[in-house]
């Protein structure tokens, strides 16, 4: 990481993974980039996601593939008071007026398939939990629908980083 002074630590680049609203995922297929944005849920040292039986995750995200996973939280665009903006001028660091704050954190991962009906169950719960959790009365019948025809993919994280810019 070129700025070590963003760094942040392993437990905050998991909280940023966990309050991630979406992620972006990547990794190489045939000498092109392929990358998608999805919704994910974190157990352990594990990234759950789910998709359709076919297209380019369900042919890309197994087998130990590596796949890059990117958070961003907290994004906002400062607004600074006449004083800030003069006190910034006097520094002669008008360029630090047109910034953004964020967190963000970057996990390399190994793709595999969930196969086993149980721990897809469970995936599909996590899922279910953090983004509808007051529909979860009906879980149980979504499952019945839907089972056999998604896929789960577990990304198991193999390195972590995070930075923050906070003004």
């Amino acid at each position: 990481m070129r700025r070590k002074d963003r760094e942040l630590s392993q437990d905050e680049a998991l909280h940023i993974i966990d309050s991630a609203q979406y992620a972006v995922v990547s990794c190489i297929d045939g000498g092109e980039i392929f990358s998608v944005p999805i919704s994910i849920v974190r157990d352990k040292d594990s990234i759950f996601l789910h998709g359709a039986k076919g297209g380019s995750k369900a042919s890309l995200f197994q087998d130990g593939k590596d796949v890059e996973l990117v958070c961003v939280i907290d994004i906002k665009v400062p607004k600074f008071s006449k004083e800030q903006i003069d006190s910034i001028l006097e520094q002669g660091k008008v360029s630090s007026i047109f910034t953004t704050e964020y967190k963000s954190a970057i996990a390399k991962t190994k793709a595999y398939e969930v196969s086993d009906d149980e721990r897809k169950i469970y995936a599909l719960k996590i899922l279910s939990q953090k983004y509808t959790p007051q529909y979860m009365k009906h879980f149980d019948d979504a499952i019945k629908e839907s089972l056999k025809i998604t896929k789960i993919y577990e990304l198991k994280i193999q390195t972590l980083s995070a930075k923050a810019k906070i003004i």
